[in-house]
């Protein structure tokens, strides 16, 4: 008995000494006078799929642009930051230490912040001194070369599936970047290799299959692996339904039983657990955007996860994937904000019960805007019994409805890129008399909006009279 206890005792204090050496504090720190008195996110990614994001910590920069952040991590992790325009990136190590150094500062107007087309520029944060080992400098140095050769190589490799092609510049890659003690280093290399080998038959063959996924963990805080992964994987419910001899596979997507499907994956394709469990959830979130499959049927699919055989960080994926499908979907309650009217007063959705609730986001400055807020005029007239319409605009100082636009008008400091994904004006959305979005997006004012109010309101006058003639009809 007394053995038994001290050998749990031992056990215990082993499995604590080592979960504490799975986290290291990072120092991160340096100086950039152009950033002073500015505050920058630092966020990883929770998977490879859903992209949510994860905070690490703030950079907050002194009146002198100094700045120091810790954090704790348990692995190599993959750091990001989004500033100015700039996708900022670094890898850190547990337990490393790294002064890092910015890009040169730039300001942005408000219609490039806005611009929906517009990409950050991916950029590599420096690092003073690094050593010739540096991890961010190993993999900085060998995507200069990969790019060269990429750029020089890809299209006879695509054209001509040319084999001997990828080969070649394998070999150049190897020769420049021989093995080293970097086990990340080196996983880096093979994965980015893997995308000239999916250039020769889009990754279609069993050997590659073989090679880079079937056997191995997926690994989700590389960069490279995310890359080729979703490559491969893209649409890959669509793929294996259109391919010839798809009925087996067709039936179990379409029977939404998702221990079938893990089955077939795990014993038909050969995926270990892991593998089979990640395609699952990127098919699942590539199918739901696609016609060939049923939404319903897929958040169904994405339901049965939350079972014992997937892991806590797996069920937590697709959660976080169920939550980005149906957000802002209609039936969905809309996202709470702040508004105040040009008064200071605030402004709450729940002030209008059993009301509809036409939520404009719009910007009076802008002439397109302008045109579709006096188009608001006559629906207003028209509908003023039935709907509430509630402007939301920036904070424009000095602001006055000189032009007799209809609505309530009103700012916010909440970030309507984030809560209801607003990138451009003007941008509309209906939410009904249970307060929950009826209409997401609505129509703006000249783009049909009459037209759809006006069906709206003939059904609901109909289902009144079908309720007064039957009171029974609910």
């Amino acid at each position: 008995m007394k053995r038994s206890i001290l050998l749990s005792i031992f056990i215990l204090f082993g499995l604590l000494a080592t979960e504490k050496s799975w986290s290291a504090t990072v120092k991160i720190s340096g100086k950039a006078p152009e950033y002073a008195m500015n505050s920058i996110e630092l966020y990883t990614l929770h998977d490879i799929v859903s992209e949510e994001k994860i905070k690490l910590g703030t950079f907050r920069f002194s009146a002198d642009g100094l700045f120091n952040l810790d954090v704790e991590i348990t692995e190599t992790t993959l750091c990001l930051a989004d500033f100015d325009g700039y996708h900022g990136m670094i890898y850190i190590e547990p337990g490393k230490s790294y002064q890092i150094v910015f890009p040169p500062k730039r300001t942005l107007t408000e219609s490039q912040k806005r611009n929906p087309f517009a990409k950050p520029e991916p950029v590599w944060f420096g690092i003073l001194n690094p050593s010739k080992d540096e991890l961010n400098l190993k993999i900085q140095q060998f995507e200069q070369e990969y790019a060269k050769l990429e750029n020089r190589y890809f299209d006879q490799i695509f054209a001509n599936q040319s084999k001997s092609l990828v080969d070649t510049v394998n070999l150049k890659l190897e020769k420049e970047f021989p093995k080293t003690n970097s086990s990340f280093f080196e996983s880096h290399k093979f994965f980015r290799k893997a995308n000239l080998e999916f250039a020769l038959n889009q990754g279609k063959s069993a050997e590659f299959m073989e090679t880079y996924f079937s056997h191995s963990k997926p690994m989700s805080n590389l960069a490279a692996y995310s890359v080729i992964f979703n490559q491969v994987f893209m649409n890959y419910f669509s793929m294996l339904s259109n391919a010839p001899n798809s009925t087996e596979i067709r039936n179990r997507i379409n029977s939404a039983n998702l221990t079938k499907l893990d089955d077939y994956f795990q014993k038909q394709l050969h995926f270990n657990k892991e593998l089979s469990h990640l395609v699952l959830i990127k098919s699942m979130n590539d199918a739901y955007y696609s016609k060939q499959f049923s939404k319903a049927l897929i958040l169904k699919l994405l339901d049965q996860m939350k079972s014992p055989e997937w892991s806590a960080y797996e069920q937590k994926t697709a959660q976080l994937i169920h939550s980005k499908l149906t957000y802002l979907t209609s039936g969905t309650n809309p996202p709470s904000i702040i508004l105040k009217n040009l008064n200071g007063q605030k402004v709450n959705f729940s002030d209008y019960p059993n009301t509809y609730i036409y939520l404009h986001f719009t910007d009076p400055k802008n002439s397109i805007c302008r045109q579709h807020l006096d188009a608001l005029k006559a629906i207003s007239a028209r509908y003023k019994e039935k709907m509430v319409i509630i402007n939301v605009i920036p904070e424009i100082k000095g602001f006055k409805n000189g032009s007799g636009w209809p609505g309530i008008f009103t700012t916010t400091d909440s970030n309507t890129e984030t809560s209801y994904k607003v990138k451009t004006y003007p941008n509309s959305f209906l939410i009904g008399k249970d307060g929950k979005l009826l209409l997401s997006p609505a129509p703006n004012p000249i783009d049909g909006l009459d037209r759809q109010l006006g069906q709206l309101f003939k059904s609901d006058y109909f289902k009144e009279m079908q309720k007064q003639n039957n009171p029974d009809v609910k």
